[in-house]
């Protein structure tokens, strides 16, 4: 399974290296640096789509609400991990936060609220599908952003 894993990486590794302007952001850590985030990723994804279908199945607590909730819980977890295991990145945490925080505005606004209403009520998916769509989306953007800007 390791080894598919790795395989897989690396196979979108060589189709990124093809493509200009993509190529730039690969460094001599892209490989490992993207292979932790995906696994803290997949952890993330775990926490918060289990925690969203509890509350949505169970409590029975609105989709937009409960996917907000979960959001939040796992903001630390993920903002955390990804600063010390992923980037290892010292530097300034007061910034790091800051832009965190923004990014995480933009992501509960832009994603989870308008591509989870977006995707459920206009295109008519289930909203569980939905969350997996719109999760997938953020993931793809928030590595750029992350290695880019935010833990440079």
């Amino acid at each position: 399974m390791k080894k598919l894993f790795i395989n897989t990486v690396d196979f979108f590794l060589n189709i990124l290296k093809k493509n200009k302007r993509l190529a730039t952001l690969i460094d001599d850590d892209f490989r490992d640096q993207f292979i932790r985030y995906l696994v803290i990723g997949f952890a993330t994804f775990g926490i918060e789509w289990t925690g969203f279908a509890l509350l949505t199945s169970v409590l029975k607590i609105q989709y937009l609400l409960a996917s907000c909730v979960v959001f939040f819980i796992v903001f630390w977890f993920n903002f955390l991990l990804n600063r010390k295991w992923s980037f290892k990145s010292t530097q300034n945490l007061k910034r790091q936060i800051f832009l965190y925080l923004l990014l995480f505005a933009f992501n509960l606004i832009v994603a989870n609220i308008g591509l989870m209403y977006l995707l459920t009520d206009v295109v008519g998916i289930h909203e569980l599908l939905s969350k997996v769509i719109m999760m997938f989306a953020v993931v793809l953007w928030n590595f750029v952003l992350y290695k880019k800007v935010i833990y440079k």
